[in-house]
């Protein structure tokens, strides 16, 4: 985990300072600026492997690049042989292979490396900015007269005078109807982008391409179904060899969430199997008898790692919220995710950031695997509620172009299905569910990696047809097949039929309690005269919406010592918030 911003065009290394300031949660060990004539670079590093000496940007003599790197790359061993490159120290290991497969292959020698990762790379008047695959790691900029500003977070690039915070509307309409932003270019400012997942964008002479290296084959059915025991046998051994890479480095202690359902226990139980040491596994719940908690619990004493259970209540809920909003950097609604999951990742990794430099997480399964229960299963039901989230906001054509694209007449749930999963795992795993995990990890410093997401398991799920994933009645065929001879192993076979609703159920007791408390603290003339009340669907999206523009529009990305959110509506500041 790295925070890494800079500036091509001119140099200004105290304005980069204060861009870098804004990101420093993400890397606590170092914090470094470089001038050169054409720009200025900065990074700050969290030392997972390396001394906290190692600094940021890396300057690769070979190839006379500056490199700005975040994140890891899993085969960078096996690159460094291909390459024949000389051995350069742990910890620049990495940005080192990187500058040399962009010198060698150009920007599509990207798709080479296996990892999670964004990067820039500046040579010879050339800034070259990347992103992995799937979007795991997040990379945004934007052009300020004849000048690139770029960094990991909006909010470097909101400390630049001259980066506007004018709001995107048609972005506005893709939150309001799907929870999250579609676009996988586009942020909620209208001046500020995003390097697409699987993308390098290159900037010459005034000059801006975007280059796709990576593009995801589209999810199909097939005629005959393949062999489910040898595709599941298959899936098993590549999950596995995938984890041993992700888990690389075993001088740190490894974290897992656990919720006690099929993608978390199976990651929790693999690691078990592949380390030598304890593992520390991590559960949150708002209260004792909660299902998640029970079943996490049970496979925490079957794999034998040192399990901690957090409770949560509404004080902390509301004590996080405005954290999380900073950090989320987006309007927040809800749509075809729970409206607070992500508010329930955050809350747990505040704890899991005390224990652990590493983390293990399994987003990405439910994409991949055909995990979302009633969207997979009832997709005519699911399209029903998204059309109606669109009538609600007046149908603005462009969002209303791409929800005739995923649900188009006349009504056939197969269609639905097969587009839902092409559609999932684009914006929706990009720009909510990596998006809110990146944020909440960088909010407290520390890592998360989705094993899920190794680029080795990504081939093989896409290449499975829908039908082996799921069937109309049941989810995640394959997964769970790969999983149960170990679960069975262990005694916990019951994970493979149980119910769970994800991240959200943490907070079932809690939810309904804020959603009560917005009712009582939005007075009805606010939501009358708000602005932008067509993006509101209830009062606790309001209160979200609300706290981004104070934060992110209002004060550029600052949070103020000392804020309530009570107070904040009953002493008039939202009142005033946008006059």
């Amino acid at each position: 985990m790295c925070g890494i911003c800079g500036i091509v065009g001119h140099s200004d290394k105290h304005l980069v300072e204060r861009m870098l300031d804004a990101i420093c949660h993400r890397g606590p060990d170092s914090f470094d600026v470089t001038a050169t004539p054409q720009g200025a670079f900065g990074g700050c590093r969290l030392a997972i492997v390396g001394d906290h000496a190692t600094t940021l940007p890396f300057w690769d003599g070979d190839t006379g690049s500056t490199v700005l790197f975040n994140g890891e790359i899993y085969n960078y061993r096996e690159i460094t042989e291909l390459l024949e490159l000389a051995a350069v120290s742990e910890a620049n290991a990495e940005s080192h292979v990187l500058a040399h497969v962009l010198d060698r292959y150009g920007p599509e020698g990207v798709g080479r490396l296996k990892g999670m990762f964004a990067f820039a790379v500046f040579r010879n008047e050339r800034l070259i900015l990347g992103r992995d695959r799937l979007g795991i790691k997040p990379m945004f900029y934007t052009l300020i007269g004849a000048d690139v500003v770029f960094g990991s977070e909006i909010k470097a690039l909101l400390r630049h005078p001259g980066c506007s915070v004018a709001l995107d509307e048609e972005v506005l309409d893709e939150i309001a109807v799907f929870g999250y932003i579609a676009s996988k270019t586009r942020t909620a400012f209208s001046g500020v982008r995003q390097v697409p997942p699987g993308c390098v964008v290159c900037f010459e002479h005034g000059v801006e391409v975007v280059q796709r290296y990576w593009t995801p084959p589209v999810a199909f059915y097939a005629a005959r179904e393949p062999d489910l025991h040898e595709s599941s046998t298959e899936l098993f051994h590549v999950l596995r060899t995938s984890c041993e890479q992700v888990l690389h480095h075993d001088r740190h202690q490894k974290a897992f969430y656990l919720s006690g359902g099929v993608d978390s226990s199976l990651l929790a139980s693999l690691a078990a199997d592949l380390t030598s040491g304890s593992l520390k596994t991590f559960t949150l719940a708002d209260a004792g008898d909660s299902p998640d908690l029970l079943a996490a619990r049970s496979v925490a004493i079957a794999i034998g790692s040192d399990h901690s259970e957090i409770r949560v209540g509404l004080e902390d809920y509301l004590r996080e919220l405005p954290l999380f909003v900073r950090h989320y950097e987006s309007p927040i609604a809800g749509g075809a995710f729970d409206l607070h999951g992500g508010m329930a990742f955050q809350i747990l990794s505040q704890r899991v950031s005390e224990r652990a430099r590493v983390a293990c997480s399994g987003e990405g399964a439910d994409e991949l695997f055909g995990g979302y229960y009633w969207i997979y299963t009832h997709p005519l039901g699911f399209a029903d509620r998204i059309r109606g989230r669109l009538r609600a906001i007046g149908s603005p054509s462009s969002v209303a172009r791409r929800v005739e694209m995923l649900f188009p007449e006349p009504e056939n749930a197969r269609t639905y299905q097969r587009n839902l999963f092409d559609f999932l795992l684009g914006g929706g795993l990009a720009n909510y569910h990596l998006w809110s995990i990146d944020r909440s990890c960088g909010a407290f410093g520390f890592e998360v990696r989705p094993p899920y997401l190794h680029d080795d398991v990504v081939e093989l799920a896409l290449s499975l047809p829908i039908q082996i994933k799921t069937n109309g009645t049941e989810t995640k065929r394959v997964l769970k097949a790969a999983a149960e001879p170990l679960f069975s192993r262990l005694g916990i076979a019951s994970c493979l039929t149980r119910l769970k609703d994800a991240m959200p159920a943490a907070l079932r007791n809690v939810a309904p309690q804020f959603d009560s408390l917005s009712g009582d603290l939005v007075p009805s003339s606010h939501i009358q005269h708000h602005p932008y009340r067509q993006y509101l669907h209830t009062r606790s999206e309001c209160i979200l919406f609300d706290l981004f523009f104070y934060i992110l529009v209002a004060n550029r990305g600052d949070l103020p010592g000392g804020f309530d959110l009570t107070e904040f509506y009953r002493d008039g500041t939202c009142e005033d918030l946008y006059r």
